[in-house]
């Protein structure tokens, strides 16, 4: 009977415990969710600097926005539909055959872009900035971690081969944009002429990247981490625990430059090489940026990230 009372009372603690953190913990993983990962009214997700408490964020967005204003003659305003959304974007038209589509990370808009412009002009390429869906002036309700959002740049890449006459079309992804990079090219309708691909923090896995995010917040990891996905997988039409460039980079055999800031605590460098190692891309290269953090490579270490770009490009860009 003792034996009894012993396990009665410890299920009861067990339990209590498991109903306390419930009760603590899915506030915060509803916050998130509601302010990460999907649109509540046009304020959400809008064309500005997403995060402005930051100054070298918004420094960083607004160089970008002088970028854009001195190209300003060169921008062409550009619309798709995709799976019923009607999508927007910026295309500078500089007049050459190439061209890169940016994707930015999560909260990011067209207006993201044009701070990366720099190398890749300079190596004759027009560039594609975009509102991605549920971002800036797109439609759209629900972000799906790169599932639908390759197909709509599928669409994206097809307007600038049948419109502008566009050869070749490079994908920089950076983090959550180098995850809908991979569903890209392993999409089976991903046309040929998508033939480079640009890897800027991309992280082996959306879990194992949301963790560090979730630490970083100095919020309780377990359970919000699982009650986030669970919203997540219920809502947005996609899987996060599926989210794993780690796999999906296996199928990816289009020249593929992989880059990783040093500083970088989410997508973490020291999984950069299992990225690395575990792509198909001919060629294929890791480069590590010194004293760069996360989706801020280029800013925080402009010189060799510029100069690692235009290696790339000339190397690998179809003539």
């Amino acid at each position: 009977m003792i034996y009894i009372i012993i396990a009665s009372v410890i299920f009861v603690l067990l339990l209590g415990g498991v109903i306390f953190s419930i009760i603590y913990t899915m506030p915060i993983a509803k916050k998130l969710y509601t302010d990460q990962w999907t649109r509540h009214g046009d304020y959400s997700f809008e064309r500005g600097c997403s995060d402005k408490s930051f100054d070298y964020h918004l420094d960083m967005f607004n160089q970008g926005m002088a970028i854009r204003e001195e190209n300003k003659q060169y921008i062409k305003e550009v619309d798709i539909i995709s799976e019923g959304l009607h999508l927007y974007g910026e295309y500078y038209d500089f007049g050459f055959d190439k061209c890169v589509i940016l994707l930015p990370g999560r909260m990011e808009t067209a207006y993201y872009a044009p701070y990366y412009m720099p190398p890749f002009k300079k190596c004759g390429y027009n560039m594609l900035a975009i509102d991605p869906r549920a971002h800036g002036l797109s439609e759209g309700e629900y972000i799906t971690l790169g599932k639908h959002e390759a197909i709509d740049t599928i669409e994206w890449a097809k307007l600038l081969h049948d419109k502008f006459n566009i050869k070749h079309v490079c994908i920089y992804g950076l983090c959550g944009g180098a995850t809908c990079a991979n569903y890209i090219f392993t999409n089976k309708d991903c046309p040929e002429y998508i033939d480079m691909f640009i890897a800027d923090g991309m992280f082996i896995s959306f879990f194992e990247m949301y963790r560090e995010h979730i630490k970083d917040e100095h919020k309780p990891v377990y359970p919000v981490i699982w009650e986030l996905f669970h919203l997540i997988k219920k809502h947005n039409d996609v899987n996060p625990y599926e989210a794993k460039p780690i796999k999906m980079i296996k199928k990816v055999t289009v020249p593929t430059l992989i880059i990783s800031g040093e500083l970088d605590k989410f997508a973490l460098p020291k999984l950069a090489q299992k990225l690395y190692r575990n792509s198909s891309g001919l060629p294929k290269k890791l480069v590590y940026i010194p004293n760069a953090r996360h989706s801020h490579v280029r800013y925080d270490n402009t010189e060799m990230f510029d100069k690692t770009i235009e290696e790339f490009l000339n190397e690998n860009s179809p003539k």
